[in-house]
C-alpha cells in the first residue's frame, strides 16, 4: 500500500467533470452512470462540487480503460438540504486530472459532512 496511490484520495468533480464522465461511461458502456445528461443536471445541484472516493477498481488496460467505481457524495438539485450518493465509475485517466483534497482540514471537514450525513440519513440515489 502506498499513500500517494489514487486509490487513497478524495477527488472533486464540479459539473462538467461529471459531464465528461457521463459521456465517457456512455462510450464504455460502463453501468454506474446516469441515465442521460438532463437526469444529471436534474438530480445533482449545480453549485456544489461532488466528493468522489474511490471503492474498488474496475478492469484494466488490456480489456478496457482502467476506472474507479467510486461513491459520489452530493447536493440533490431537487432539495438543498438534501444530499444523495451513490456509486458512479470514473476512468482512472480523468480522476487523476480532478481536484485532489489535500489539506487535513479539508479532509476533515469531508468526513465530518460525510458521516453526519450518514447518521442523519443520507439517500442512496437511483441515477434516473
Amino acid at each position: 500500500m502506498r499513500w500517494e496511490d489514487p486509490d487513497f484520495t478524495v477527488r472533486v468533480a464540479a459539473t462538467d467533470d461529471l459531464l465528461r464522465i457521463q459521456h465517457e461511461n456512455v462510450t464504455n458502456g460502463w453501468d454506474r452512470r446516469w441515465s442521460s445528461d438532463a437526469a444529471l443536471l436534474r438530480q445533482v445541484e449545480s453549485v456544489a462540487g461532488v466528493f468522489l472516493c474511490p471503492m474498488l477498481r474496475n478492469g484494466g488496460p488490456e480489456a478496457e480503460p482502467e476506472s474507479y467505481r467510486c461513491w459520489a457524495w452530493f447536493v440533490l438539485g431537487t432539495d438543498e438540504s438534501t444530499r444523495g450518493v451513490t456509486l458512479l465509475d470514473v476512468s482512472r485517466a480523468v480522476f487523476e486530472t480532478l481536484p485532489e483534497l489535500e489539506s487535513p482540514t479539508e479532509l476533515r471537514r469531508v468526513i465530518k459532512a460525510t458521516m453526519a450525513r450518514v447518521m442523519l440519513g443520507s439517500r442512496f440515489e437511483d441515477m434516473w
